[in-house]
This record gives structure tokens, sequence and C-alpha cells, in this order.
């Protein structure tokens, strides 16, 4: 009976970046972290990134952050829910 190689024998674990939480939204201007019910969402945090300013608006039904740079440049996440489950939209 052979002895499996220590190194090319046994089978080797592959990490796997798992997929965000459905309410982890993250783009090149910061990350936003949201609440997601059946039929709203609440904003539980908005972080930007290094040399980008973070700004909300709330409103029944909507939720919007913008994330911009000094050079004009804008991310933004909107998340609606306005007779249908949040629905999440990036730009």
């Amino acid at each position: 009976m052979q002895r499996p190689d220590a190194l090319g024998d046994r089978p080797q674990a592959i990490p796997v970046e798992s997929p965000p939480p459905p309410g982890d939204v993250r783009g090149s201007g910061g990350r936003v972290v949201l609440d997601m019910g059946q039929a709203s969402a609440r904003l539980v945090s908005a972080t930007p990134a290094a040399g980008w300013q973070v700004r909300v608006w709330e409103a029944a039904g909507w939720i919007r952050v913008d994330f911009t740079r000094g050079d004009g440049t804008t991310s933004s996440c909107f998340v609606t829910w306005n007779g249908h489950p949040p629905m999440v939209r990036t730009t």
C-alpha cells in the first residue's frame, strides 16, 4: 500500500470568497450597509473610501447615498421600495 504524498495526493482547500449579504453594497466610492426587510429598507451605515465624501438622502419609499471625490466623480446607491420589495441600484 502506498502512502499518499504529503503535498500531491491530498485535496487542497481553496479559499472561496463568499458573496456579501444582500444589504452590503460596495462600490468605488465606499460601502453602504442596509437592513433589508420585505417591504422597506433602513440605512445602517455609509462609509466612504479614502479620498471620498458621502451624502445621504432618505424619504418614504427610498434612500439615496452618493459618494463624491474632489475631481467630480460620483458613485451612487439607490434603494427603492414603493409598492414592491426593496430594490438596490448602483451607478
